[in-house]
């Protein structure tokens, strides 16, 4: 039976989603293509961890969310929309979330244009409701470590030498930097003096469950059986190495001469062999994972009211089921 908090995070997710629908583009070559971007919408896990921690600071409140945080939700979901979109460029993908890729229809400069349309909508809005200067600095300052991130995994390219530590580096700035944000957010647009101690908890957990989302990710990537909306083995194939071939790299140097064969399939069968890489990688995501919980439970942070304890700990429950 869902709770109170429950329900009123699916209303307020259903708030978010009605006001991407109603962003437009009166560019008219491309506005179905942008409306269609806007509604092909995911897990919705960003503009969530928005909603959650704006619930965190409202303790002793009855819930409100009111329209600014929903568009703040939106926006941050409009920056993530953004990144995917150069993304599937830079990975020539045909399909992200069971929908032929922009570019697959009409090329990589419209898809970069779109991808770009889509960012600077997402800046236009962001300055709106910022309650100050700092706000927006931290935001675009966000947006540095995401690019920082993808420009990191992209110089390791092919690196048979790549590290662990590089790695984690390379998604805590691509991936879990938004994650962080998002539950930054929520806070910031919910009260005009946020205490530090609430957005510690918040960076913290989300950069923890960022960086466990990443590794989860990358691992489904050789899961070829379970179907993701997206192409299976493309790391792999784009010589991006992530964890579970960092591992298995340090451990059997032998596995070396398969990975530069350049054979997805290969690296695949050699993974079936031997499954305790990605068992170690998911090993690590599990780590990050109670990690996120540890920071929830943590006595140094103000009391967190438990229907917003339980939602946040539902989040990182679904993502121990796919363990």
């Amino acid at each position: 039976m869902p709770n109170q908090q429950e329900l009123l995070l699916r209303d307020d997710l259903k708030r978010v989603v009605q006001t991407m629908h109603s962003e437009e583009d009166n560019l008219t070559p491309y506005r179905e293509d942008y409306r269609h971007l806007l509604d092909n919408y995911g897990k919705m896990i960003r503009a969530s961890l928005v909603l959650l921690f704006s619930y965190v600071v409202q303790d002793g409140k009855p819930y409100h969310v009111d329209d600014k945080i929903i568009t703040g939700a939106a926006a941050i979901e409009m920056l993530h929309l953004a990144t995917l979109v150069h993304d599937d460029v830079l990975d020539n993908a045909s399909v992200r979330r069971n929908e032929p890729t922009i570019q697959t229809i009409h090329g990589n400069k419209a898809a970069i244009y779109l991808g770009d349309l889509i960012l600077s909508r997402y800046m236009e809005i962001i300055a709106t409701i910022a309650p100050d200067t700092a706000f927006i600095a931290e935001q675009a300052h966000t947006v540095n470590e995401i690019v920082s991130g993808d420009l990191l995994q992209e110089a390791a390219r092919h690196n048979i030498g790549t590290s662990k530590e590089y790695y984690l580096r390379a998604i805590t700035g691509k991936t879990a930097a938004l994650f962080r944000l998002a539950a930054i957010t929520g806070i910031k647009l919910t009260t005009d003096s946020p205490s530090p101690s609430a957005l510690e908890q918040a960076a913290k957990f989300g950069e923890h469950l960022g960086i466990a989302f990443q590794i989860l990710d990358d691992v489904e990537d050789f899961d070829v059986a379970h179907d993701t909306g997206k192409p299976k083995l493309e790391d792999i194939r784009d010589g991006i190495y992530t964890l579970p071939v960092i591992l298995a790299i340090e451990a059997d140097p032998s596995f070396t001469d398969i990975v530069k064969l350049d054979d997805p399939l290969k690296v695949l069968d050699y993974f079936k062999a031997h499954p305790q890489f990605i068992n170690n990688a998911k090993d690590e995501a599990r780590e990050h994972l109670e990690a996120a919980k540890a920071v929830i439970a943590d006595s140094k942070y103000p009391a967190i009211r438990p229907g917003t304890v339980k939602a946040l700990v539902d989040v990182i429950d679904k993502f121990i089921k796919t363990l």
